[in-house]
């Protein structure tokens, strides 16, 4: 019966519009911006109930809401918008989490991780050769944000990647004993520790 009422007005409200020649179309149009703010009030005042209801859930909702729109083919400017709200809430649902997996004994670390990050990551915890791979001078030039750790300045694409800890003082290649250094800087750092 309701389905039936609905598809009635519907229909009258289509044939009204097409009587007057679009005049009750672009009344509703002239409420667009009021019909909007209604919107997002309604979306913000569910959020709050939501929070308010189960602030347990609301960490692992609102990283998971994030991570749907990190993927979203979404223009730069949106993105930026919403880059401060994403790094918020997945620095902090990954600090829970690197926490929990702590407290089990860091068994999987990197679960949610994409499997070919993952491998750039893991390797070279027991390696001791000098040399390290293009792909994990690009990631951990990605991770600086393409700018030289030392002298802040973007990156050349003759970039340098050095060891924080030397090898011979016990350092690894894995990327957490990495940075990417521009050329002049490197050559300094390198330098300065020789002499």
């Amino acid at each position: 019966m309701k389905l039936e009422v609905i598809i009635l007005a519907i229909t009258s409200c289509a044939i009204a519009n097409v009587y007057y020649d679009g005049l009750l179309l672009s009344k509703i149009k002239e409420y667009k911006k009021h019909g909007q703010m209604g919107m997002y009030a309604f979306v913000g005042l569910t959020i709050y109930l939501f929070i308010r209801k189960d602030p347990s859930k609301t960490q692992a909702i609102l990283s998971q809401a994030s991570n749907y729109v990190k993927y979203m083919p979404i223009d730069k400017d949106a993105g930026s918008i919403l880059a401060p709200i994403m790094t918020f809430t997945g620095s902090a649902y990954q600090n829970a989490e690197h926490r929990v997996q702590t407290n089990q004994g860091n068994m999987n670390q990197y679960n949610n991780i994409p499997y070919s990050e993952r491998r750039v990551i893991a390797s070279g915890k027991t390696s001791s050769k000098r040399s390290v791979s293009e792909t994990k001078k690009k990631w951990v030039a990605s991770q600086q944000d393409w700018t030289c750790n030392h002298c802040k300045n973007k990156l050349p694409a003759w970039f340098e990647v050095d060891h924080k800890t030397r090898l011979e003082y016990g350092g690894t290649n894995h990327v957490d004993n990495l940075v990417a250094l521009c050329r002049d800087c490197h050559g300094r750092k390198t330098a300065s520790e020789n002499l």
